[in-house]
């Protein structure tokens, strides 16, 4: 009989390896296949793809369950790093955390650029990875406080047994915090969750915005610029949408956190939410930017044309005829 952690791992394995290899051909489009016009928003699309790659692959390496416990968090590992370390686990968990954060920024900023350029040149590359540094940096500092949360394992395992005498931990790689409201810890969860009301606020703002200026008749730009404007405006919007697993994630945790109501699926599902988040986010790039749908669609139909000659090729001289 299969059991609920092993379908909730086949789940994450199979949708974090998609993310990563949508993710990837993200990176490879904005490489070689962007716009002369669009060119300097490649790095923030490369930012993108790298950000939602890793978040995938540290999501595949540790496969959480969270299990909240009044101040404490306790964290089981069901991915790859359970073979390693609980220090590995609980570390991979820290970057799979910061990558989520950044990501959010990261749509904050690529609307901002995307605003910014209709008034002014656009800037230099080393201009926006300078600014990305700067974005970056307050995920970064969530990464490197949050190592400092972790207890000891045992400790975490006793106060969960206490709490859950009916959960089974024995076998499992078991990590965690035992006090939320320290530093490390908090700045972590506040980190995660009080940005996205404001962030959002911004983007609907400059959305808005963009869509004005795009509209505006004395705006001074080509109509091939303004569709590949309005396309990276849709593919934005869409990704401003995808965050909203967010409210799935921190609604099942806030479950938990405030002892309404424990379950093992709760927990599981905390996670599972937010893994669509890197997965689907690519997409957007693939479905509203011409130029990486006509790539794409273009490999596809020619692979199935392949695939059609392939199944075809035995049969008679006739078949073969009308195929050449």
């Amino acid at each position: 009989m299969v059991e609920f952690p092993d379908i909730f791992s086949y789940a994450h394995s199979i949708i974090a390896f998609m993310g990563m290899s949508f993710n990837i051909l993200l990176i490879y489009l904005a490489l070689f296949k962007t716009p002369r016009v669009i060119r300097s928003y490649t790095t923030l699309i490369i930012n993108f793809a790298l950000t939602d790659f890793f978040a995938c692959f540290f999501d595949f390496f540790v496969q959480q369950r969270i299990i909240p416990a009044g101040k404490t968090l306790g964290y089981i590992s069901n991915g790859f790093c359970k073979y390693l370390s609980p220090e590995a686990c609980y570390v991979g968990y820290s970057l799979m955390l910061h990558f989520l954060s950044h990501s959010l920024w990261s749509l904050l900023l690529s609307f901002s650029y995307r605003y910014y350029i209709l008034f002014r040149p656009a800037p230099e590359r080393i201009t926006i990875v300078l600014v990305l540094l700067l974005v970056y940096s307050p995920s970064l500092l969530q990464w490197i406080s949050f190592l400092w949360a972790q207890d000891e394992p045992s400790e975490i395992a006793e106060i969960l047994h206490v709490r859950f005498p009916n959960y089974t931990l024995e076998g499992h790689v078991v990590t965690g915090t035992k006090n939320i409201l320290s530093f490390s810890a908090l700045y972590t969860i506040l980190h995660m969750t009080v940005p996205i009301t404001p962030v959002y606020i911004c983007i609907l703002i400059l959305r808005r915005k963009i869509i004005n200026r795009l509209s505006f008749q004395g705006v001074n730009v080509t109509k091939d610029t303004k569709n590949l404007h309005a396309q990276l405006l849709m593919a934005l919007t869409y990704q401003a949408i995808i965050p909203g697993f967010y409210l799935f994630s921190v609604g099942s945790y806030a479950l938990g956190q405030f002892g309404i109501y424990n379950h093992p699926a709760l927990e599981y599902f905390t996670f599972s939410s937010f893994l669509f988040i890197p997965f689907l986010s690519p997409l957007a790039s693939f479905i509203f930017v011409t130029p990486y749908r006509n790539f794409i669609l273009r490999k596809v139909h020619k692979s199935s044309s392949k695939t059609d000659v392939s199944s075809t090729q035995p049969h008679n001289d006739q078949t073969i005829a009308y195929i050449g």
